[in-house]
């Protein structure tokens, strides 16, 4: 794998042996090994170079999923090997990840000058998993409230709400209801199945996107787009913390569409003294702006 994924990246042999301390005779027989015995080819040879097959690009990408998941393992070991408790792992979605995380990081890093952190994005649904395997001691996603079990603790209770431009018809509604909005300005966010599935029980339309429509699987890029005046979007109002808000207005979507911002933390674990700090930092940067 590690030889496939350098030729990939760097689209030679003889640059995928410099990379990786061997010569280059020895990337060729390990492609045409693993070619033989997957029963198709990886790599055209064209003038010299190793140009991609279909079925390259098909394997690339969960080649790339593994190889995180060992650089996680690693560093999991790592943690294990060297019993280092002063360090606390953090996974959250990518637009807590990308707002939140750092602006509650810098309050931790007041209190604990001496702690380390690992800050990770990870998808939504995917994080209880990951801290169930201990690959993190806490992790923060956003749910819909009705999904609230009692493997989770909720941090906050928000709203779905709708994102427009400052200049827009509807920024300066204190309210928007789906019957307000032109489908044909919506930037439509599918990251997560429960909270379109939250958005399609009182939209159908939602799910019925214009061919022309602009979609994005990333809260971040949806608000950005919204900035540049390329429509509006929904999302959970704990994806706008953090944010700068200048050239956008934010109204409440009616009817109320309720959501949590929930922690996970490993089972039979006692919540770690750095857990509570990086909740209560968490607490801090929402302040009364959501809930």
């Amino acid at each position: 794998m590690a030889v496939f994924l350098a030729v990939m990246r760097l689209g030679s042999a003889t640059a995928a042996a410099a990379a990786l301390g061997c010569a280059q005779p020895s990337i060729s027989k390990t492609i045409a090994l693993v070619e033989r015995r997957l029963g198709f080819r990886l790599f055209d040879r064209v003038g010299g170079r190793l140009s991609p097959t279909f079925e390259a690009e098909l394997v690339l990408e969960e080649a790339m999923r593994i190889e995180d998941e060992l650089s996680r393992f690693d560093r999991y070991l790592d943690n294990v090997r060297g019993l280092r408790t002063g360090q606390l792992r953090v996974a959250a979605t990518p637009a807590l990840a990308l707002s939140l995380l750092p602006l509650a990081a810098a309050i931790v890093r007041k209190d604990l000058p001496g702690f380390g952190l690992v800050l990770d994005m990870q998808l939504n649904h995917e994080i209880p998993a990951m801290v169930e395997r201990r690959q993190y001691d806490l992790g923060l996603a956003v749910i819909p409230t009705a999904d609230e079990s009692a493997a989770v603790d909720v941090v906050r209770r928000g709203r779905i709400v709708c994102v427009s431009p400052a200049g827009h018809a509807l920024a300066s509604s204190p309210a928007i209801r789906w019957e307000q909005i032109d489908p044909a300005e919506i930037i439509y966010v599918t990251t997560d199945a429960r909270l379109v599935a939250l958005l399609a029980a009182v939209a159908p339309e939602f799910l019925r996107r214009l061919r022309s429509a602009t979609e994005t699987n990333r809260y971040t890029i949806a608000v950005n787009l919204v900035r540049q005046g390329l429509g509006l979007t929904l999302v959970d109002e704990f994806t706008l913390a953090g944010h700068d808000l200048e050239g956008v207005a934010v109204g409440a979507f009616e009817p109320a569409l309720n959501v949590s911002l929930v922690s996970v933390t490993p089972p039979s674990r006692k919540a770690k003294t750095a857990v509570r700090h990086f909740l209560d930092a968490v607490d801090v940067v929402l302040g009364s702006g959501a809930g």
